[in-house]
């Protein structure tokens, strides 16, 4: 992954609990445990990817840690911005599309 100089859509992965989950406090559980940083350190270095606990930061492996794709400079932050909603016949379409890519169909 690389981010443009001009700067680029910035997302976040998140893990939610559905409202009507069956067991929410096992959710919570589980996510807690996934952020402890012993935890989701060795998850980044095997994804390659960031993670949002700052306390993982020195558990994790240089190479991932180092990168500046990863972990934006405050330079590259300011850069970054969300993607505003698209009128609601796109959406629509891009929902269809995402739903085809997901079923296969």
């Amino acid at each position: 992954m690389r981010l443009p100089r001009e700067g680029a859509p910035i997302w976040f992965d998140m893990l939610v609990i559905p409202k009507n989950a069956a067991n929410p406090e096992d959710a919570h559980a589980f996510i807690n445990y996934l952020l402890r940083p012993e935890v989701i350190a060795p998850i980044s270095d095997f994804v390659g990817y960031p993670n949002p606990n700052k306390d993982a930061n020195d558990k994790v492996s240089p190479a991932i840690r180092n990168n500046p794709n990863l972990y934006p400079t405050a330079e590259a932050m300011a850069k970054l911005y969300t993607l505003k909603p698209l009128p609601q016949d796109a959406e629509r379409a891009r929902t269809r599309a995402w739903t085809k890519i997901k079923s296969g169909t």
